[in-house]
């Protein structure tokens, strides 16, 4: 199992500012448990994990259910023939996604390795994915443990993906633009990072929705609810 790089730097600041050096390891221990899947997850580590986040919102009490729902069906989803990693690669081209290759922050491909431990490398399962088809699969809704989740992979791994974003905000909050709400940043920036679709698709979906090129035109307060756009 592949687990998920931990930013110390992110980490203590997402927490409090002020954290103790002790105090940031046991956040990153706390942490770590999830990058590796559910089997050996014990709900004492995921109490300890909504201790340190506090993530506002989240009932205990469902989540600890959602979690033994979770467990049971990873334990059914082992038990078929079809070897796990097949599962998940099943459930990504279901979703509609092509299979990638490790990205660079998560990648241990070391330029001198051979051909053989290259192949094993890709055949390592990710635990974003695992835990994707986990909550996919699961006969009921797990809004606690996904929003849970959620939050966890939601730390980028390395400062760049940080400074990236800065870099957008720079250039959306220019001297021409210096009245721009901080709404209107927030969703700029999410459809920069988020959107898949091409500069083509994006104009031909517009002139297809003609009451949101009428909000777009209007001074009035678009009263549009946010949607995935396929």
């Amino acid at each position: 199992m592949k687990s998920f790089s931990i930013n110390r730097q992110l980490i203590t600041s997402t927490m409090k500012p002020n954290k103790e050096s002790e105090e940031v390891a046991a956040a990153e221990e706390a942490i770590g448990h999830f990058g590796y899947g559910i089997e050996n997850l014990t709900w004492n580590q995921v109490k300890k994990c909504i201790e340190i986040t506090k993530i506002k919102g989240l009932n205990e009490d469902d989540l600890f259910n959602e979690f033994t729902e979770l467990r049971l069906t990873f334990e059914m989803i082992q038990k078929k023939e079809v070897p796990l990693l097949d599962q998940i690669q099943f459930f990504l081209s279901n979703e509609g996604q092509e299979e990638i290759h490790n990205s660079s922050t998560t990648s241990i491909h070391q330029s001198e390795a051979n051909e053989e431990d290259e192949e094993e490398q890709i055949k390592m399962i990710r635990s974003d994915r695992l835990w994707a088809m986990l909550l996919a699969a699961n006969a009921t809704p797990t809004p606690n443990i996904k929003k849970l989740i959620c939050f966890l992979y939601s730390i980028p791994a390395s400062n760049v993906y940080v400074e990236s974003i800065f870099s957008d905000m720079k250039h959306l909050l220019s001297d021409s633009r210096n009245r721009i709400s901080v709404d209107l940043v927030s969703a700029e920036l999410q459809i920069r990072r988020n959107s898949s679709l091409s500069c083509t698709d994006m104009h031909q979906y517009l002139l297809s929705h003609k009451e949101l090129l009428g909000a777009i035109r209007s001074n009035n307060k678009c009263a549009f609810k946010k949607q995935r756009v396929q």
